[in-house]
């Protein structure tokens, strides 16, 4: 059975392409999410420091950043289907390899290839988007797969520290290796195949590679100001309830826990607006405003005050997490099909880049001050930086759009 390029999938489909977009993007986050939930087991079996293991963490995501573009540029020529489960094996290994290492510098290693698939799921699965799925219907479903990131999260809170328990953090790592190689086989098999791939005929000159609309551009650099936000945020949020207002441990776990179930929420209703009310240039600084306020509102948080870090949920979802769905939703609308994956790679190498660098300077500031407002009103800063790029771009292309001489590309 046979099926066109942007029309309806087959009945089959419809539970086989989003479960494959959440398990992609579910394993391109997950090594990371290990360092963190299972630190405590894994620095005493090998004796790592703190700043060994931040920095660990640091190489996952910086290889993700480094790796997208061209990853993306994988997905295009070989196709999404193929793609996806390229990017479920490799995460596969890096667990497999996290579960083998013996020693603290095997770990970097084990980090460098799981950061792989980090920046390679989101441009593989945009890719599988754009060109498997109608206008109409990406919105919800990219915000279906961009909550899969937060779904993870959840999940690894939840499935890991019961792992953990009985068979140690070596023998979590190893059922996570093998969950992923069996949703690779199962997705190899279940999912639609890519059409063949057209080949040039011998000595026939190619034509020359499309070139990105300038709006990937823009993007790219409003993901790099919102990744540094969401690297001091996301990655702090937590130990600032614990040290500094004086939560305890499952108070602020509770707290970072609703605000990942209210991530997905806002994720899905934001690309369903950015598709369908408000176009994602406009949207995309709206949601930056909410996240410098939000950081702001931390930085005004004491102890005296510290049921205002209740209102975090809610805010975090909004202004930290939804804007992630509208930008990648932005490439799939904004690029053709052909250069989903290219374009994909490139935003994402802006915001892990930004994500690389947040979370490592926000422990530094932190370190160095003694306090975390700084590193809040930093955040604050960012958000509002990015803010002002798109809100630039979007007045840039707004005569175009009156005339109709041109669009947001």
């Amino acid at each position: 059975m046979t099926h066109a390029p942007g029309g309806p999938p087959p009945d089959g489909q419809r539970i086989v392409l989003p479960a494959t977009l959440l398990v992609v993007m579910v394993a391109g986050v997950f090594q990371l999410l290990f360092f963190a939930i299972l630190a405590a087991p894994m620095i005493d079996d090998l004796g790592m420091s703190r700043t060994e293991l931040g920095v660990i963490g640091a190489v996952n995501t910086l290889v993700g950043a480094l790796t997208a573009p061209y990853t993306g540029r994988v997905a295009d020529r070989i196709g999404p289907g193929r793609a996806v489960v390229g990017s479920l094996v490799i995460a596969a290994a890096g667990m497999a390899a996290l579960s083998l290492s013996p020693s603290v510098p095997w770990l970097f290693a084990a980090s460098a290839i799981g950061g792989i698939p980090q920046g390679s799921t989101n441009p593989a699965t945009n890719s599988l988007i754009s060109s498997r799925v109608p206008a109409g219907r990406r919105g919800t479903l990219t915000g279906v797969k961009q909550s899969g990131v937060t779904l993870g999260a959840f999940l690894a809170g939840i499935a890991l520290p019961a792992l953990e328990a009985p068979f140690g953090w070596r023998g979590a790592s190893w059922t996570f290796a093998a969950v992923f190689l069996l949703a690779a086989v199962l997705v190899q098999v279940m999912l639609r195949p890519d059409p063949p791939r057209t080949r040039a005929e011998p000595g026939r000159p190619t034509a020359p590679a499309p070139r990105l609309e300038p709006v990937i551009s823009w993007i790219a650099i409003y993901a790099f100001f919102m990744g540094l936000a969401s690297g001091a945020i996301g990655r702090f949020l937590p130990l600032f309830a614990e040290e500094s207002l004086g939560f305890t441990v499952g108070t602020a776990g509770l707290i970072a826990a609703l605000g990942g179930l209210l991530g997905m929420v806002a994720r899905i209703t934001a690309a369903r607006v950015a598709e369908h009310r408000i176009r994602p240039t406009l949207l995309l600084p709206m949601l930056s405003l909410v996240g410098a306020g939000f950081a702001l509102l931390l930085a005004a948080t004491t102890t005296s005050t510290r049921w205002l870090l209740w209102l975090s949920p809610p805010l975090s979802a909004i202004g930290t997490n939804a804007w992630n769905a509208v930008a990648m939703l932005a490439v799939i609308m904004l690029v053709s099909t052909a250069l989903a994956g290219k374009a994909s790679g490139v935003v994402m190498f802006g915001f892990l880049g930004g994500l690389a660098i947040g979370g490592p300077a926000t422990g530094l500031v932190v370190d160095a001050t003694g306090s975390y407002r700084p590193a809040w009103i930093a955040a604050a800063v960012a958000s509002l930086v990015a803010a002002v790029i798109m809100i630039v771009f979007d007045r840039r292309t707004a005569g175009a759009r009156t005339t109709g001489e041109g669009d947001l590309r």
